[in-house]
């Protein structure tokens, strides 16, 4: 399908529906769609998290038969725009990103609007949104809470902290749910500073290195994006024994698979968590319907399906991981939402005919 249908959509929709009242049978729209192309703009690949919503989203754009393009910005805002008008360039028909700020590829959105490709971001919540035809995401205000609620458990009497961000609005919204829990706790950030995107290992080690030399009886040490907490990691193995009682605990986000394996060497305390990899396939989903039938997506962040929320966290410990199977990174999911992935293959073997893989 090439770009110039989307701008046709509404006049195809109605030809489409005319020909449903005379009993055409054929396949659905997406399930013709060996020439739809949907490609995926990536924040940085090497972060697991990333990969963990690149990786759903192109087994959920298998699943219809599409064909895939992916372009890798490596963590460079400089970077995002280029991938994005290679995208452009490829004659994609949607472009998928992973919550990318619309001020990094302001150019690329315009550019798809005039083209009539819709983009959709999943990931972290992007506010403003003037572009996204939809963006599905975690609760990141929750995520913070949740974190938060887990330090304030682990030292009653007050602690010292600090704090890494980075500057989008999903991180302000992690800080804003941390500031609301540690209120009245005696929870004091004795330093916040924001990580460089394009060096978020080695940067942060050495930041986090910096920190815990310059402030005495640092209690732990809070890091909002998923990668930088290699980085912290490296820092705080270099500086404490892994038993000496003055090593600050490591907090960090997503309980990525090299995360857990740090939760279970002790590298890390605790990383709150969801299944990221719903909201890629909710895309998808929201592709299809759009598609199909000219369906505007939801504009919720978590829309709820049959009674169904996938988007539920949970703080990982040390308690969860052991509670895995020795050599397992995946974990699970809890009780609700189900099987998100089961959910949306059924869901679209029912809605539309002709799938390949139904």
């Amino acid at each position: 399908m090439k770009r110039s249908l989307w701008k046709l959509l509404a006049g195809l929709l109605a030809l489409a529906l005319v020909a449903g009242a005379c009993g055409n049978d054929d396949d659905s729209e997406v399930a013709a769609g060996s020439d739809i192309t949907i490609g995926y703009l990536q924040w940085i690949y090497a972060d697991e998290a990333g990969k963990r919503i690149e990786d759903a989203a192109k087994e959920a754009v298998e699943f219809f038969g599409w064909s895939y393009e992916t372009c890798d910005a490596a963590g460079d805002p400089a970077q995002m725009p280029v991938c994005g008008n290679q995208l452009l360039d490829k004659d994609i028909d949607v472009m998928l990103t992973d919550g990318i700020p619309e001020a990094f590829i302001t150019d690329v959105l315009e550019r798809a609007e005039e083209e009539g490709v819709p983009v959709l971001s999943a990931g972290g919540e992007v506010e403003p949104r003037d572009f996204y035809i939809a963006s599905f995401a975690s609760d990141d205000t929750d995520l913070g809470v949740q974190l938060a609620n887990y330090l304030v458990d682990q030292f009653p009497n007050g602690a010292r902290i600090i704090v890494q961000s980075v500057p989008t609005a999903w991180s302000d919204k992690r800080i804003e749910g941390l500031n609301s829990v540690i209120q009245g706790n005696n929870i004091e950030i004795v330093d916040q500073w924001e990580g460089d995107f394009a060096d978020l290992v080695a940067g942060t080690e050495a930041d986090v290195t910096t920190k815990l030399q310059q402030f005495d009886d640092i209690n732990a040490v809070w890091i909002n994006f998923s990668v930088a907490s290699i980085g912290a990691a490296q820092a705080i193995g270099a500086l404490y024994e892994a038993d000496d009682p003055n090593r600050p605990q490591l907090l960090t986000f997503y309980a990525n698979p090299t995360t857990v394996n740090d939760i279970r060497t002790g590298r890390v305390d605790a990383a709150v968590d969801e299944k990221l990899e719903w909201q890629s396939w909710a895309q998808v989903d929201a592709v299809a319907a759009w598609l199909e039938n000219g369906t505007m997506p939801s504009q919720e962040r978590a829309p709820i399906y049959d009674g169904r929320n996938f988007s539920v966290r949970q703080v990982v410990t040390i308690n969860t991981v052991n509670a895995m199977p020795a050599d397992s990174t995946e974990v699970p999911a809890p009780d609700p939402p189900g099987d998100y992935e089961e959910y949306f293959r059924n869901k679209w073997c029912d809605e539309y005919d002709g799938l390949p893989n139904c």
